[in-house]
């Protein structure tokens, strides 16, 4: 029985893919960078015995050097040192030259080993680092490289041959599928902490809940809001706290409703909702409403639903008291913290820092401090211009 490979050489056998099994399981699990290369590793090493050093580069633009490096054995200023290696590596001008390439043996790129050696190549970088033959898979993404990794030999060592190559064939699909996902979770992460970084200050209380009703993300608003449904405005102030953030009974009691309606509906059915957001007010502050709503609930969705809640407080402004900034001029609040937006608000009321302080129970420095960083923030240097902006 063999493996057939679709590149010159001798098939890879059964026995000898065998052997690479227990190393593809943590390859398949990886789901971060550390984890991609941890597998990688002792899977070259296991493949491509003998083997002095494996290297994997991550984190390519177009055709630019990698940002991403990682070596065995380690080296000390890693990222200096490839930095360096690029600007003369005779492999960057190769891989440019034979775009689409699966792979290369550096005997195809720097010629015999005696010639190589006599390159500045060899002596600042391939020396130290205790290798002489080399074999490198390469990775695309339409004419761009997405990943590369490579495998060196010391001298005395025999050079990588077409064994080796049909090796790297068999490998390659494994090896490419767990960057592709590691890619592609690193690009979930960074869209899911941008959009947090945008969430955290607009002035709306935004809070994720997963279907056991545990905060997943709230914003600062949200952390806020929670503790004046809890406890009053008041009081609130000096208790606003990520550490003990506590779910508002009301607020809880409308996610269990809609928790009982997706239990209740057919699986494989949409649940219907009576109402598209379930609106709950909070049985003593007026103005105080949140809008409760199940997310991922549809059929086919394997991650079980979860709850957002979004959190806004409308007393002041239906009542008419304190200092309202129009409508179409609230976003420019989005920029202030929570606290900062409570001070500017009572600047446009008139009060001096003063009485911004005695309000808020702050020391006056304190006060002082945050109206300095909201002149800052929104571009002015006064508290009349502050008004003028926000009127």
């Amino acid at each position: 029985m063999i493996a057939k490979s679709k590149r010159k050489g001798r098939p890879v056998t059964s026995d000898e893919a065998g052997k690479w099994e227990p190393y593809l399981f943590p390859l398949h699990a990886a789901t971060g960078a550390e984890a991609l290369w941890r597998a990688v590793s002792p899977l070259l090493r296991a493949a491509f015995a003998p083997c002095v050093r494996t290297t994997l580069f991550l984190g390519h633009f177009g055709m630019r050097e990698a940002r991403l490096v990682f070596t065995e054995p380690p080296m000390d200023n890693l990222m200096e040192w490839y930095r360096e290696r690029g600007a003369i590596n005779p492999f960057t001008p190769y891989i440019r030259a034979h775009r689409r390439l699966t792979h290369y043996r550096f005997a195809d790129v720097v010629g015999p080993a005696e010639d190589f050696r006599k390159t500045e190549f060899y002596r600042r970088f391939a020396r130290p680092e205790g290798w002489e033959n080399g074999m490198s898979g390469v990775f695309w993404d339409r004419d761009e490289v997405k990943a590369m990794f490579s495998v060196y030999r010391a001298a005395g060592q025999p050079d990588f041959d077409d064994a080796d190559v049909a090796r790297l064939a068999y490998l390659r699909p494994h090896i490419e599928t767990a960057i592709d996902r590691v890619r592609e979770l690193h690009a979930e992460r960074l869209q899911r902490k941008v959009l947090e970084e945008f969430s955290r200050h607009i002035p709306i209380g935004l809070m994720l809940l997963d279907w056991d009703l545990s905060p997943l993300f709230t914003n600062t608003e949200a952390v806020r809001e929670c503790v004046v449904w809890q406890h009053g405005p008041d009081v609130a102030r000096g208790l606003v706290s990520r550490d003990h953030l506590e779910l508002p009974p009301a607020i809880r009691e409308a996610c269990l409703e809609l928790r009982e309606m997706i239990l209740r509906a057919n699986a494989k059915d949409k649940p219907v909702f009576p109402h598209a957001l379930e609106r709950v007010a909070h049985p003593t502050l007026a103005g105080r409403l949140a809008s409760v709503s199940a997310i991922n609930a549809s059929p086919g969705l394997l991650a079980k639903p979860g709850f957002l809640v979004v959190m806004e407080d409308r007393g002041p402004m239906e009542a008419g008291g304190g200092a309202r900034v129009p409508a179409e001029k609230q976003r420019l609040l989005w920029v202030l913290s929570p606290s900062e937006r409570e001070i500017a608000l009572l600047i446009c009321e008139g009060c001096s820092n003063q009485e911004i302080a005695t309000r808020l129970k702050k020391s006056l420095l304190t006060a002082k401090k945050q109206v300095t960083s909201i002149f800052s923030k929104l571009g002015v240097n006064s508290r009349s211009r502050l008004i003028l902006l926000l009127r």
